[in-house]
């Protein structure tokens, strides 16, 4: 059986070159990359995928750019790899993570050729890495939903109606006063492409319904939680909470990271869910299913969003024709103990 040793010496090149060629990890010569395919052929070098990426120059590697940092839910963005992860190896593709905060790095893997495509994820407003990505000579797809998207694809759950959904199912339940918990924004940062389709969601829906909006930000420490509660949530028979305003009897909670402490927070306060406080998450389903008490939701359909990235990406490949577009994953509504029943 030949092996890539036998390549080299019948191609007339050394086995650093054959091994390059057949991982796209450098540039290799129009010349030496036919000579390289005729090697194979003679010898019927196998496996057969070595040769097949020689010859479409194709890795069968799909780039991601991972973020790693303080905003960002480590377990769902997990969940986001790991769905990717599955649809690609469907499709006999594998997966190459590289930090998206290192804008440098990502650009390079992709422009020297280790990966066929690109995903990539955390998608801000305004988000400076679009114009360097739209100018890949490789197909890209972005998991976020920008304004503007500088031409390229795009896939992402439907926050706007989601959050308009969930606004609405709480007022059907008789919640009178739906409040939306949120992570803060800092004036001069980054707005998630998510965050802001969230809170204009919660804003157009409040007006539809003529409901008082009240929006509440807070960070996911046990403190903040337990200090926004009080502030905005605790008071019942007719008292005012803390802020001087009725206090909320409904609550989505768009804040993965603060629904723990907020079940804890909310007992402490003896404030009764769902007889005081119908509750909401947006949430990936096992999340929402997780706590002391299993919270209605709009489900976060992490897998079809990974599978339809990945979906994408092999269109862009497989056709020049197909020209980048944006998909949005429509939401659905799951009542469980934390809301009323109708």
């Amino acid at each position: 059986m030949a092996t890539m040793t036998d390549i080299a010496r019948e191609a007339g090149v050394s086995l650093s070159t054959v091994s390059y060629a057949l991982s796209g990890k450098r540039p290799i010569s129009d010349a030496t990359r036919t000579r390289i395919q005729s090697a194979i052929d003679r010898l019927d070098y196998h496996p057969a995928a070595a040769a097949r990426a020689l010859a479409t120059q194709r890795t069968s590697l799909i780039g991601i750019a991972v973020p790693r940092h303080e905003r960002v839910d480590d377990h769902v963005i997990m969940e986001f790899v790991g769905s990717i992860l599955e649809a690609a190896h469907a499709h006999d593709h594998d997966i190459l993570l590289v930090a998206a905060e290192d804008h440098a790095r990502t650009m390079k893997v992709v422009e020297e050729g280790k990966v066929d495509a690109l995903i990539a994820m955390d998608l801000v407003e305004e988000d400076p890495r679009l114009s360097a990505l739209a100018r890949l000579p490789r197909p890209v797809v972005l998991i976020g939903y920008p304004q503007d998207s500088g031409g390229l694809a795009c896939v992402d759950f439907d926050f706007l109606s989601g959050t308009m959904l969930a606004v609405r199912e709480l007022a059907r339940r008789g919640a009178r006063r739906v409040a939306l918990m949120v992570p803060p924004l800092r004036a001069d940062g980054p707005v998630p492409t998510y965050a802001r389709r969230a809170r204009l969601g919660y804003e157009m829906a409040c007006r539809e319904l003529d409901l008082e909006p009240l929006l509440i930000e807070t960070g996911h420490d046990p403190e903040e939680v337990e200090a926004a509660v009080r502030a905005h949530l605790a008071g019942r028979g007719g008292s005012v909470a803390a802020d001087g305003s009725l206090p909320a009897d409904g609550l989505i909670v768009h804040h993965e990271r603060a629904l723990p402490p907020l079940a804890r927070a909310l007992a402490a306060q003896q404030v009764s869910v769902p007889e005081d406080l119908q509750l909401v998450a947006i949430a990936p389903r096992d999340v929402a299913q997780s706590g002391p008490a299993e919270m209605s939701s709009v489900d976060l359909p992490i897998p079809a969003i990974g599978r339809t990235a990945v979906t994408m990406v092999l269109e862009l490949l497989g056709a020049s024709e197909v020209a980048p577009h944006s998909r949005l994953l429509s939401p659905s509504f799951t009542a469980r103990a934390t809301t009323r029943a109708l």
